[in-house]
């Protein structure tokens, strides 16, 4: 504890004052005029405005003028590499098609600067939108290219190995025929082309958690989707058990991926899963948007998290109003995390908008509008993330000895006034447009709006750029949709 004299206030780096605090604990504190304060990575104390003031004094202090204040969001299943071929494949191609016209031609092409470009896009939009943590799905080439521009923005990434699989024959991806055999995906040339090569390549990642203060860490992820062996899913868990990390993989996104694996286990796919040993707290599951009942009470039994992206489940048909049941899980207690997924799946990495649909998804149909509220979708997005992502321990509330990862909105904009409930008024409406100030790691990465340390629109031609040579190179271009026609009336 630093003194400025005997009995004086402490010394810190940053106050954030006169906020509308969402401390996001177990109490739900809100504090209408609040203040935070900050050293170095820490938050050392949160409380009345009147309070902390009295308490610190700060090199800095950031005037919230009644905004709302919150912990930083965190995205739980990211693909973060996709962005420079964003909005290319085009409405009216099959999802079964995707993969061979579009993602197997860009992993075989795609450089390591290239990829390091896509996630500086991602991170860069991820602040802007209130995200100050994603966890990656286990799908970029090259994991040094993605940590140097998460650690360029200033945002905490938590990386996976790349494409932990030892049978990608097992990639549904909706290509499941009429007699249950799946399509052949391209192979991707730098991806485990076997068992050895994928137990070889598990838990490479997890070097980066040797320092403590890293920004950049690492989880086991294992591409999942009928791609993984019982053997390599066992390692994979073993992996995760032994570092203290989540083990991250896709499961059930699409109905052709559950037919595929109960055919495989000749049982309901989850309830395989927990028989072996594969299930647990420390486990999250992206989409899982077609359960059984049974499924569902192993997911209770074993408090297995699930990372759900309501855009990319809508967007192609599964999961979201008509089968998901991530609601109904969240309110029988599971663990649930928000996640965008990826370009061409979602379009945008903004958890505002995932959390707003996943409340119009739950409404839908219903009369009584008891369906999720505001409070519990930004729960999943920032309480619900942080334990998916594994980091319950230093992120996810505003409380001391937290790592300082917070969000200051501003009250210039329209959709913040009339200024009521701050819940109701940032996912009814605001959302991430009244994002102005991010802090990650007690560093203002987002200051009022601009990047201090970057060259924004610099780097946004030099990306835009690169991801024209990209698609020149992969032989794509961006297609118009087929528009059905229109009857004349």
């Amino acid at each position: 504890m630093r003194m400025d004299g005997p009995g004086g206030p402490e010394t810190v780096d940053l106050l954030v004052r006169h906020g509308h605090l969402l401390v996001m604990d177990d109490a739900e504190t809100r504090i209408a005029d609040g203040a935070v304060a900050i050293r170095g990575r820490t938050i050392v104390a949160a409380g009345p405005d009147a309070e902390i003031a009295a308490r610190f004094r700060a090199a800095r202090e950031i005037d919230a003028r009644g905004a709302p204040v919150h912990p930083g969001l965190v995205e739980t299943h990211l693909h973060a590499s996709f962005h420079t071929y964003r909005c290319v494949v085009p409405d009216h191609m099959a999802e079964e098609a995707v993969f061979d016209a579009i993602e197997a031609r860009f992993y075989n092409t795609v450089t390591d600067e290239e990829e390091e470009l896509a996630v500086l896009l991602a991170s860069l939009e991820m602040i802007r939108n209130g995200t100050t943590c994603f966890l990656e799905a286990g799908t970029v080439l090259a994991p040094e290219a993605a940590a140097r521009a998460a650690q360029t923005v200033g945002i905490r990434a938590i990386l996976g190995d790349t494409f932990i699989w030892d049978r990608p024959v097992g990639l549904q991806m909706g290509q499941a025929t009429g007699d249950g055999a799946r399509g052949v995906p391209s192979r991707l040339v730098r991806t485990p082309a076997s068992r050895e090569e994928a137990l070889a390549a598990l838990g490479g990642e997890l070097r980066r958690n040797a320092d403590p203060d890293a920004l950049v860490t690492g989880h086991v992820a294992v591409l999942g989707l009928g791609t993984a062996s019982e053997e390599l899913l066992l390692a994979a868990k073993a992996a995760a058990d032994a570092a203290g990390v989540v083990l991250n993989f896709h499961h059930a996104y699409s109905p052709a991926d559950t037919a595929a694996d109960r055919e495989r286990y000749g049982k309901d796919p989850l309830l395989h899963l927990a028989e072996i040993g594969v299930l647990g707290r420390n486990v999250t599951l992206g989409h899982a948007n077609h359960l059984t009942d049974a499924e569902c009470e192993v997911l209770l039994a074993t408090g297995t998290s699930l990372a759900w992206a309501p855009a990319a489940s809508m967007v192609w048909g599964h999961g979201g109003s008509r089968h998901g049941r991530h609601a109904e899980l969240w309110r029988r207690g599971l663990n649930v995390g928000l996640g965008s997924d990826s370009a061409n799946w979602s379009n945008e990495f903004d958890l505002f908008r995932q959390a707003n649909l996943a409340i119009l998804a739950t409404r839908e149909g219903k009369e009584d509008r008891m369906a999720l509220m505001p409070e519990e979708v930004l729960g999943m997005a920032i309480r619900g993330g942080a334990r998916a992502a594994g980091m319950e321990d230093r992120i996810g509330t505003l409380t001391a000895g937290k790592r300082a990862d917070l969000v200051i909105h501003t009250p210039d904009r329209p959709e913040a006034i009339p200024t009521g409930d701050p819940v109701r008024m940032l996912i009814g409406s605001a959302r991430s447009r009244t994002v102005h100030t991010v802090i990650v790691d007690g560093r203002v990465i987002l200051d009022g709006g601009r990047f201090p340390h970057l060259d924004e629109p610099a780097l946004l031609r030099r990306i835009d750029a690169a991801s024209h040579a990209l698609l020149a190179r992969m032989g794509v271009t961006v297609e118009r949709n087929r528009v059905p026609p229109r009857r004349a009336v």
